[in-house]
C-alpha cells in the first residue's frame, strides 16, 4: 500500500524543515495509544490552526509502530497541515505516499477529500490549471449545494491566475467540452478586460455555444454583473494627479500607465471615456479643484495621489461621484464617504503578507532588521502589529542608517556582540589568551528585512558572516530591482519576498513597455502597474464593494476591497535562486474583515 521511496523523502523533508525530529523504530504495525491519542491531539490542532505545534507534535509521531490505517491517517494530517502552511510541494508527496484511494478508509473523510486537498496543493504550487482540473473531475459528483458552489468559484480563481498563453494551448488540444469550455471562459476574460462591450457580447456567444456547461448554468465570479458594469460606467473621468513639482515623476507615471490602458483600449475599438487632466499640484485648494471637476461634468474621479488631499476627502460625509484615489488616507478612519475608494501600493500592507506568509511556513519567533526613519518604522509597526494578533513572538527589532552601520546592527541583533563580550571579560579575568568562536542568538526562526536592493545586497553577506546564512529571510517587494541583474542579486540569495504580477510574471505588454520607453525601468515601474489596474478598475468599484468575495486579477495583485473601500492587494510571493526571482507560491488571500481590523489597529 505505502510507497517506501516516498515515506523515505517525506520524513526526511520533515525531519528538514523542523532541523528535529525522533527516528522512528520499526517495531511491527501494532498501535500504541499514546500514537492514537497523539493523531488525533494533531487534528485539533490543526483545525484550531496552531500549525506550529501541530508540525512539532507530529515530527514526534513513531510512523513504523503504527498500523497501515493509522500510516494513512499520518500522511492526510501531513498533507493537510501542509496546505495550511502554505507548503504545496511537501502537501503532494505526503498525497502520493499512499495508495489512490487509500483516504477513504478514513471514516471522518468524506469522499472527495483527498481531491480537494490536492487540487489545493496544486494551486500553492502555482499549477493553477492543474489545480483547476481536479476540482473539475470532482465538481460532477458533488451534492451539497454550498460545496459545490465553492468548488465552482475555486475553478474559476485558478483558471484566472493561469498563465494566458497556456490556457490557449490547452483549449486548442483539448476535446472535453466541460474543461474546454472552461478554457475558453476565462480567455474571453482575459482578453477584453479593458472592452466591456466586446466582453459581454463574447459572454453571450460563449453561452450560447456551452448551453448545458455547469459555468453556463452558473456564471461564475461576477460575470453576471458584467451588464451592469456596462450600463453604469462612467462616460468623463476626472484623473487628478500632481503633474508637477516634487511629485511630477510619480503622478506621470500613474498617467503613463492609465492611459496606456485607455489608448489600448481606443486602439481596439472599445467605447471609451473623456478623460479630463487635472494637475492637483497647482492648486493650493485641492477640495476646490476637486469641485470644479464635478462642476465641469465628471462623473467619476481617479486621484489623487497626495496623501493630505485623501484626508480631504475622508472629512466628507458624503461625495457626489464615485472617487478612486490612488493612496491612503487615516488608515485608522474605519467611517469613509460612500463613495472614496482607496487604492495603492502600500509597503505595510506587504508587511502584513509577510507575517502571514511567515506563520504559514511554521515560523514563531521573528527578528526584524528595517531602516531608520518614517518609512522603516511604518513597515516594522505594520509587521510588528500584524504578526503578534497571530501570535508570532517578536524576539526583537534593530534599525539601520545605511551608512556603512550593517555589521554593527546584525551583530547586534544576532547577539554576535553578546558573545565577544563575555569571551573578553572572560580573557581579562583568567588572564590568559584563549581560543574563541563567536556565535549568534539561537532563539529566532526567521529575520523580516525591509530593505532597498543596494541595502539588501549588503544585508544578506553581512548576515552570513555573523553566522545566520542559514536562517530564513522574508521581505517586501522593495527588496527587488524589479531587473533581472544575476550578478548583482547573487547576494539575495535565498530571500523570500513579495510582489506584483507586473513584475514577477512574463508579462508582454512590460516587455513592450520597457522596449518602447526605457525610462519604465525603474524605481517607477509598479506606479505604471498602478495606472492600468485603475483603468481596469474604475468600472467596477461598486459591484466589487457590493459583492464580498468579488475580486479582479490586476497587474498589482489579486485585488479585492475591505469593508471601508479600501482595496486588497494579494500578492504571490518569490524567492531568489541563482541570483533570479523565481515564484514559489500562489497570491496569499487575507480575510476582508480581518484585513480591515488589522488597518484599523495600525
Amino acid at each position: 500500500m505505502l510507497n517506501v521511496r516516498v515515506i523515505a523523502g517525506l520524513l526526511l523533508t520533515l525531519i528538514l524543515a523542523a532541523c528535529s525530529s525522533q527516528p522512528g523504530k520499526p517495531t511491527g504495525s501494532q498501535d500504541t495509544t499514546p500514537n492514537l491519542g497523539a493523531l488525533s491531539a494533531i487534528e485539533v490542532l490543526i483545525a484550531n490552526h496552531r500549525l506550529k505545534e501541530a508540525e512539532d507534535n507530529l515530527l514526534k509521531i513513531d510512523l513504523f509502530s503504527l498500523s497501515d490505517v493509522k500510516q494513512i491517517h499520518f500522511y492526510w494530517l501531513t498533507a493537510q497541515l501542509s496546505v495550511a502552511l502554505g507548503r504545496g510541494d511537501a502537501a503532494l508527496t505526503a498525497i502520493n505516499a499512499v495508495a489512490p484511494g487509500s483516504f477513504a478508509q478514513l471514516p471522518h473523510l468524506n469522499t472527495h477529500a483527498s481531491g480537494f486537498l490536492r487540487a489545493q496543493a496544486l494551486h500553492l504550487l502555482t499549477q493553477y490549471i492543474a489545480s483547476a482540473r481536479e476540482r473539475m473531475f470532482i465538481a460532477g459528483a458533488l451534492s451539497d449545494e454550498q460545496v459545490y458552489s465553492q468548488n465552482h468559484e475555486a475553478i474559476w480563481s485558478s483558471l484566472l491566475q493561469a498563465d494566458e498563453t497556456e490556457i490557449e494551448l490547452l483549449a486548442q488540444k483539448s476535446s472535453t467540452t466541460v474543461f474546454k469550455g472552461w478554457l475558453d471562459l476565462a480567455l474571453i476574460i482575459k482578453r477584453t478586460q479593458i472592452d466591456l462591450d466586446r466582453q459581454l457580447s463574447a459572454l453571450r456567444q460563449w453561452q450560447v455555444k456551452y448551453h448545458n456547461h455547469p459555468a453556463a448554468k452558473q456564471l461564475p465570479g461576477d460575470l453576471e454583473q458584467i451588464e451592469d458594469y456596462v450600463q453604469s460606467r462612467a462616460k468623463h473621468i476626472a484623473l487628478m494627479l500632481p503633474l508637477s513639482g516634487k511629485l511630477a515623476s510619480t503622478g506621470k507615471s500613474l498617467q503613463d500607465g492609465l492611459l496606456a490602458a485607455y489608448y489600448q483600449a481606443l486602439q481596439a475599438g472599445v467605447d471609451v471615456p473623456e478623460i479630463k487632466i487635472y494637475d492637483t499640484a497647482k492648486s493650493k485648494d485641492f477640495w476646490s479643484l476637486y469641485q470644479q471637476a464635478i462642476m465641469d461634468g465628471n462623473e467619476l474621479v481617479i486621484g489623487p495621489l497626495e496623501k493630505k488631499s485623501v484626508i480631504r476627502l475622508q472629512q466628507e460625509e458624503y461625495l457626489p461621484v464615485p472617487t478612486l484615489a490612488l493612496n491612503y488616507g487615516n488608515r485608522d478612519q474605519s467611517e469613509n464617504p460612500e463613495q472614496l475608494f482607496q487604492f495603492g501600493l502600500a509597503v505595510e500592507d506587504e508587511a502584513e503578507l509577510a507575517s502571514h506568509y511567515a506563520r504559514q511556513q511554521g515560523y514563531n519567533r521573528a527578528l526584524v532588521l528595517a531602516p531608520k526613519g518614517n518609512w522603516g518604522e511604518r513597515v516594522f509597526n505594520r509587521f510588528s502589529q500584524s504578526w503578534q494578533a497571530q501570535g508570532g513572538e517578536l524576539i526583537e527589532a534593530q534599525f539601520f542608517s545605511g551608512k556603512a552601520d550593517y555589521n554593527k546592527v546584525i551583530a547586534r541583533l544576532m547577539s554576535v556582540d553578546d558573545s565577544e563580550r563575555r569571551a573578553r571579560r572572560l580573557r581579562k579575568q583568567l588572564g590568559v589568551r584563549l581560543e574563541f568562536q563567536a556565535r549568534r542568538r539561537q532563539d529566532v526562526d526567521f529575520i523580516f528585512v525591509a530593505a532597498l536592493p543596494h541595502q539588501a545586497r549588503q544585508i544578506k553577506p553581512t548576515l552570513a558572516f555573523n553566522f545566520a546564512k542559514n536562517i530564513p529571510v522574508i521581505a517586501t517587494s522593495q527588496i527587488y530591482s524589479g531587473q533581472k541583474n544575476r550578478k548583482k542579486d547573487k547576494d539575495l540569495e535565498d530571500i523570500v519576498f513579495c510582489d506584483i504580477p507586473w513584475v514577477l510574471n512574463n508579462n508582454a505588454m512590460r516587455k513592450k513597455i520597457h522596449k518602447l520607453w526605457p525610462n519604465t525601468r525603474n524605481s517607477l515601474d509598479r506606479l505604471y502597474a498602478l495606472g492600468l489596474d485603475a483603468y481596469q478598475l474604475y468600472p467596477k468599484l461598486g459591484q466589487i464593494k457590493a459583492l464580498k468575495n468579488s475580486n479582479v486579477q490586476g497587474q498589482t495583485g489579486q485585488l479585492a476591497m475591505d469593508p471601508y473601500g479600501q482595496i486588497m492587494r494579494n500578492l504571490p510571493f518569490a524567492q531568489f535562486i541563482k541570483g533570479q526571482a523565481k515564484k514559489i507560491q500562489a497570491p496569499l488571500v487575507l480575510n476582508q474583515e480581518s484585513h480591515a481590523q488589522s488597518i484599523q489597529k495600525f
